[in-house]
């Protein structure tokens, strides 16, 4: 065996792999591999690749024989749980989050996966937990404060004034806190002046159907958020657009994002 030739080929397979050409990255890492059958790391970056093209039962195989080498590799352990995620294994993906967890408690985009599994079960209180616990570490995981709008506010069960209100101010609290239009990547800027506004819209209706007027100062809050989001201009057209009309006190809302 040649070190530095399999270490030149998985570096050659790494660089076809960014470029997106996953079919020449594994003629590489196979390469590789052919002289050094169990080097964990060719066999987690074929695994990688083989998920890139659909081919997620190959890519278990791999994983496993990648964890024989090395068990206590987290990533590994988490990649594992991502390709059994999107074949539904659910329980199995949990293990692997659960064990890439132990080893690495702090590893936000395993927490977010994590979450993204109990939402896909239904378990959304938990899930909005873990979105909070991922954005802790990783403030720019846009995609975890959408998803815990969805996880509080959309799927879970309706709860009293009061706990439609108080998720209303967790949701809005995690937003704020997001929203940096001068760090966050042009997309997810897009994405927030997209899609925020649409999720505001369902927000309300469920705010007048529970809490009716009580729930005005939360609205104002929605307001200054749009605002910032949107600039007021653009909040102005949005809501001449828009439709809050499925309750009576949706009518005062609209009102109040309406005030100058």
């Amino acid at each position: 065996m040649n070190p530095e030739r399999v270490k030149e080929l998985v570096n050659r397979g790494n660089e076809f792999f960014h470029q997106g050409r996953f079919n020449e990255a594994i003629k590489c890492y196979d390469e590789a591999l052919a002289l050094r059958p169990n080097y964990s790391v060719a066999l987690f970056n074929k695994a990688n690749a083989l998920c890139e093209l659909g081919k997620l039962k190959e890519a278990i195989a791999l994983f496993d024989r990648a964890l024989e080498a090395d068990p206590e590799d987290w990533e590994v352990l988490h990649n594992k749980g991502n390709a059994l995620f999107n074949l539904c294994c659910f329980k199995e993906a949990l293990e692997c989050y659960d064990k890439a967890l132990e080893l690495n408690p702090h590893d936000a985009d395993t927490i977010y996966n994590k979450g993204n599994l109990l939402f896909r079960l239904g378990r959304f209180e938990e899930a909005a937990k873990l979105y909070d616990e991922a954005l802790a570490l990783n403030p720019q995981l846009v995609g975890a404060s959408f998803n815990k709008a969805l996880a509080l506010l959309i799927f879970s069960p309706p709860g009293g004034c009061e706990e439609t209100i108080a998720r209303v101010e967790s949701v809005l609290d995690t937003w704020e806190s997001v929203w940096n239009p001068e760090k966050l990547p042009s997309e997810d800027v897009q994405k927030f002046k997209d899609d925020v506004p649409y999720l505001m819209i369902q927000i309300m209706q469920n705010l007048a159907e529970t809490c009716g007027l009580e729930a005005s100062k939360t609205v104002r809050r929605i307001k200054d958020l749009l605002v910032k989001i949107l600039g007021e201009k653009q909040l102005r057209v949005f809501v001449k657009k828009l439709r809050l009309d499925l309750h009576p006190e949706a009518a005062t809302y609209r009102d109040i994002l309406n005030q100058g």
